[in-house]
């Protein structure tokens, strides 16, 4: 049971065996305090480039704690741009704004119709079966580890939160023609070799299970996504999307890339052929136990 729910969080955080000399050996930090509590600690990577200009690569989880989530939603207004991961999400920060004018009764009849009408878009399409499917595995999981969900306090609806990722339609076409599928990939997560058990899973507490799976992040090799489409093609058209922006971006511009942390490693490589230096590496503490 821990690797199959291990698989679902690590589509958003996956680890790499350390690398000497290279950026990220670690795509997160496992701490323990001297209390005995334990922590899971995130990147936000900043890269300047000759013109002045900075990125934060900054990485994510979807389920953590509220504080580091409200920590982010202080911390995104100060940029120009985020570019923000979300598969068949490019609609998203519109329909979180027209929800908020419906709620207070301030949208005018066209906002309204528009508003029903992405709701209703937004259950349709390829791909929604597994993203139904895991949306109901990371409801779950915040239940057993009494976490929240990023998607209930991240604010999208900013006006300089930018969409930088694919369809799900996309995404499937890109699997295929990688020859992969989600099956084979919750398989091979399903039966690697795991020494916690599902019994002692299910005698854990949520604090003692916070903790199983901070320790299984930690160690977690995470190949079999590292170089999935899940992570090189998204990061394809995320780098697309930087691109863009950058035509347009001047001296002293900061832009954020708010992605799962197992994107990190393929990033750092991305933002280095585009001139881009590290500067240097802060860490957010994501989950406590």
């Amino acid at each position: 049971m821990i690797r199959f729910l291990l698989f679902f969080f690590s589509l958003c955080l996956t680890l790499a065996a350390a690398e000497p000399a290279t950026y990220p050996a670690q795509v997160v930090k496992h701490r323990v305090a001297a209390d005995g509590s334990e922590s899971l600690l995130t990147p936000v990577a900043r890269y300047v480039d000759a013109a002045g200009r900075t990125v934060d690569l900054v990485g994510a989880v979807h389920l953590g704690d509220a504080r580091y989530y409200r920590a982010l939603n202080r911390a995104f207004p100060r940029y120009d741009k985020v570019l923000y991961e979300m598969v068949d999400g490019e609609g998203v920060p519109e329909m979180l704004r027209l929800a908020r004018k419906v709620g207070q009764g301030t949208a005018t009849a066209e906002e309204a119709e528009r508003f029903d009408a992405m709701v209703q878009q937004n259950g349709d399409g390829e791909g929604n079966l597994f993203g139904n499917m895991l949306s109901h595995y990371y409801v779950m999981m915040s239940q057993l580890l009494d976490l929240r969900l990023q998607m209930e306090i991240i604010d999208y609806s900013l006006p300089n939160m930018v969409f930088a990722d694919m369809s799900s339609k996309e995404l499937s076409a890109a699997m295929k023609q990688r020859g992969e599928s989600w099956l084979r990939l919750i398989l091979s997560s399903m039966f690697e070799e795991s020494g916690t058990t599902s019994l002692s899973v299910l005698s854990m507490d949520a604090v003692q299970l916070r903790r199983t799976m901070i320790r299984a992040l930690a160690t977690e090799s995470g190949s079999s996504l590292e170089h999935s489409a899940i992570v090189v093609s998204r990061n394809e058209r995320c780098m697309e999307v930087l691109d863009r922006e950058l035509t347009t971006a001047e001296s002293g511009a900061r832009i954020a890339i708010f992605y799962g942390a197992m994107h990190l490693r393929d990033m750092h490589y991305r933002m280095l052929e585009r001139g881009f230096k590290l500067q240097g590496v802060q860490w957010l503490t994501a989950i406590r136990a």
